[in-house]
């Protein structure tokens, strides 16, 4: 009877140490699974970093982005910032290369080989795929929408999406800024500090060569077959022409005084004559059929019987390429100031700027096989 006894109370005392331990190791464990927890929470927050976008808006991205989308135009300037190598999905504009956008053509094969998950537009109505897009799974999305569109595709994908702005823009604040925050976002920082430090020496020669001209040594200028909406002949022209404005040329369009694209008759560029024209040769048909209708009124332009008629690559296609845009400066301001640009290897520069800005890659060369550049305009009859 009291080895029965002993024995229960044996047994009780081993119950109670193994709940005590029990217990003991809960506490731990729970103690361990909320240290885990915090530890889980800091590491989330440390991996996150606050991107202030092109519209001020403050977006949160992953540190460490190796997947990027695009939406709108936003793949040109993911080229500027260094990181094409980071994007998964792009839009049908970048699958369908073409040398009005040196970017396209510079990383073709790379943009072939993606899915497209939304047509593109840069500033009509742009579509976005989002089943497509959550499929590509990228970490942000990089836009050239309004930031309304930017915050809603925001909301709708739940992938932080940074917003760019730059339209007929070359040496803005928001060129600067909208290349820097991709490149904050893509973490390509050092490839952006070469790209905006050159942009910003581009802009700075420019300046020095031409801000001192008076106004009554320079030339009038006109910029005809400038494309807007569709292609332009004679009358599409530009008010506060980018590549103009950074030479302070004389541009007849800028008395109109309403900044940005805009369409004038025969007469009005009559009643202006300017001394030098530079004309878009993409619309080379175009321009040529306006002339065999008005060849007597042409032939009388001071430009004409000069012969100051130049190609002008238009930079401005489904948003600004900026590269482009600043060789226009550097030929406009040669032709029209030709001692303040005679130490300048003008071809030497064209190369550098379309390297500089697209990774390395030599869109000039690939201008001269296709017949394209800067240079005297072809015969228009």
């Amino acid at each position: 009877m009291k080895q029965r006894v002993l024995s229960v109370v044996v047994f009780a005392f081993a119950a109670l140490f193994a709940l005590a331990l029990a217990a003991c190791s809960g506490s731990q464990g729970s103690s361990s699974a909320a240290s885990s927890s915090t530890a889980s929470a800091s590491s989330s927050a440390s991996s996150a970093k606050t991107v202030v976008d092109a519209y001020g808006r403050s977006v949160e991205v992953p540190v460490g982005v190796e997947r990027a989308a695009t939406v709108g135009s936003g793949a040109r300037f993911v080229v500027y910032a260094g990181g094409q190598d980071k994007l998964v999905a792009v839009t049908e504009m970048e699958t369908d290369p073409g040398l009005n956008r040196p970017y396209s053509i510079a990383y073709q094969d790379l943009f072939k080989s993606l899915p497209a998950t939304s047509n593109g537009n840069h500033l009509m109505e742009t579509s976005v795929n989002t089943e497509e897009m959550l499929l590509a799974d990228p970490q942000v999305i990089i836009s050239s929408r309004s930031a309304e569109e930017c915050d809603q595709l925001q909301e709708t994908t739940g992938i932080p999406v940074v917003g760019i702005s730059y339209q007929n823009q070359l040496f803005s604040d928001n060129v600067c800024k909208s290349i820097e925050c991709v490149g904050e976002a893509l973490g390509t920082e050092a490839h952006v500090k070469q790209v905006v430090d050159a942009l910003k020496d581009w802009q700075a020669d420019l300046d020095k060569r031409t801000k001192d001209i008076a106004d009554a040594d320079k030339p009038t200028i006109y910029l005809g077959g400038v494309n807007y909406k569709g292609a332009k002949s004679w009358g599409g022209t530009y008010d506060e022409y980018a590549p103009a404005v950074a030479v302070h040329a004389k541009n007849v369009a800028d008395a109109v005084g309403t900044p940005g694209a805009l369409d004038v008759d025969l007469e009005q560029i009559g009643e202006w004559n300017p001394d030098y024209m530079f004309l878009n040769a993409g619309n080379l048909d175009l321009l040529k059929q306006d002339y065999a209708e008005n060849q007597a009124f042409f032939d009388g332009l001071k430009a004409f019987q000069e012969k100051h008629l130049y190609t002008q690559p238009f930079y401005n296609f489904n948003g600004t390429n900026v590269d482009t845009g600043i060789c226009d400066a550097y030929f406009i301001g040669a032709t029209v100031y030709p001692e303040a640009f005679a130490d300048v290897d003008l071809n030497a520069k064209y190369t550098e700027v379309y390297e500089t800005m697209l990774g390395g890659f030599d869109f000039y060369s690939v201008m001269k096989e296709n017949k394209m550049g800067f240079k005297e305009f072809p015969p228009l009859s």
